[in-house]
C-alpha cells in the first residue's frame, strides 16, 4: 500500500475491515475443482504448457478470474501432466541425491547428532533435546539422552565416556557435525585412538551432517578394544 498506492494511509487492520466490507477474498471457497481443472487443462493445451505453477497460479486467478490456492493449481497440474509438471522445475528445486559414505562394518563408524524438533517454539516450550549416536553399519542405535539442551560440550562429552565405560568398545572413527557441541567429543575420541596404532588420530573423527549417513558398502569389521 505505501509502494502503489500512497494516497491511501491504511493500517494494516483497516486495510483488512475494509476487505472484509466489500467482501474481498484472496480465496474463494465457492469455486469447484471442476472449473479450476476446466481452467489448467485449457491452458496447458496452449502456451500455458510451458510454464511452472507458480505462473499458472498467477494465470488462474487473473485471466480465468479463479481465486483459488496454489496448492489446487499444483494438484491440478500434477494431475494433467506429471511429466511436464517435473521437467519445468528449476533446477535449484530438484531434490539433492542424498550423501554416502563407506563404511567396513559394526563398529567401523559411530554417527552421532542431536535432535531439536521436540523442542517447541523457540526452544522453550516443551524442553526435550535429544542426543545420540547410531553404528552407521547395522543402523543399530547406541545411546540415545534426552536432555533440557544439547549444546553442552562437556554434557555430551560425558555422555560418550559413560557409553565406553559400559560397553568397553570405541568405534574407529566416529562422525559429528561441526557445531561447537562437538568440539569435546571429537577430542577425546581421538586422543583415546591415538595409540592404536591402525590410523592416524587426526582421521578418526568425520565431520559431515547425519543426513548424508548412507551407507555403500559393508565388510564386518570386529571394532577396537579399549
Amino acid at each position: 500500500m505505501e509502494r502503489d498506492f500512497d494516497i491511501y494511509a491504511w493500517s494494516i487492520r483497516s486495510l483488512e475491515r475494509r476487505l472484509q466490507y466489500f467482501n474481498i477474498k484472496r480465496i474463494d471457497v465457492t469455486v469447484s475443482v471442476e472449473d479450476v481443472r476446466a481452467a489448467v487443462s485449457k491452458e496447458l493445451e496452449g502456451p500455458g504448457g510451458l510454464i511452472g505453477y507458480r505462473a499458472m497460479h498467477y494465470k488462474i486467478r487473473q485471466e480465468h478470474n479463479l481465486n483459488v490456492p496454489r496448492n489446487l493449481v499444483h494438484a491440478m497440474m500434477y494431475d494433467l501432466d506429471p511429466h511436464g509438471l517435473q521437467s519445468r522445475q528449476p533446477l535449484g528445486k530438484h531434490r539433492r541425491e542424498k550423501g554416502h559414505f563407506t563404511t567396513k562394518g559394526t563398529n567401523w563408524v559411530h554417527s552421532m547428532d542431536g535432535h531439536d524438533k521436540l523442542m517447541g517454539y523457540q526452544n522453550s516450550t516443551f524442553p526435550l533435546a535429544v542426543y545420540g549416536a547410531i553404528d552407521t553399519a547395522s543402523r543399530n542405535i547406541l545411546w540415545p539422552k534426552i536432555w533440557t539442551s544439547n549444546s553442552s560440550p562437556k554434557r555430551i562429552g560425558l555422555w560418550y565416556l559413560e557409553y565406553l565405560y559400559e560397553t568397553k568398545r570405541i568405534a574407529s572413527m566416529i562422525r559429528v557435525d561441526k557445531g561447537t557441541e562437538t568440539g569435546v567429543i571429537a577430542t577425546m575420541h581421538a586422543y583415546l585412538r591415538q595409540n592404536h596404532g591402525d590410523m592416524d588420530a587426526a582421521d578418526t573423527v568425520l565431520y559431515g551432517p547425519s543426513t548424508s549417513n548412507q551407507v555403500i558398502t559393508s565388510n564386518l569389521h570386529p571394532g577396537s578394544n579399549l
